[in-house]
């Protein structure tokens, strides 16, 4: 559900980013998903420089099964800054760190 939310939370930022109507509609250059009977891999890159990597396996805690998420997207903003958004999602909760780049780094 966590990882569910966070994808639909990246398409609305990357259709936001497009909507202003400086920029041409972003095109997927590179993307790669791989589902396993215990989890998921996925990964995306796009011509405006967004991107976005998950991983995903069951976990079993006490007498439950549930999922553990990991991943990171990011996006370059209109001022040239890239924002970096890294998080894990687990028993223990959902965990973002954000860092900010200049394009240059």
């Amino acid at each position: 559900m966590i990882a569910m939310k966070l994808f639909v939370f990246g398409l609305v930022l990357v259709a936001s980013l497009a909507e202003d109507g400086k920029q041409p509609p972003a095109e997927i250059i590179t993307e790669r998903t791989i589902v396993r009977d215990d989890g998921y891999d996925f990964e995306f890159k796009t011509s405006d420089g967004t991107s976005r990597k998950e991983e995903a396996g069951l976990i079993t805690v006490g007498d439950r099964q549930g999922i553990a998420v990991k991943g990171s997207y990011s996006y370059l903003s209109p001022d040239g800054l890239e924002y970096i958004v890294s998080y894990t999602a687990d028993d223990k909760g959902f965990k973002p760190q954000l860092r900010v780049a200049s394009k240059s780094e």
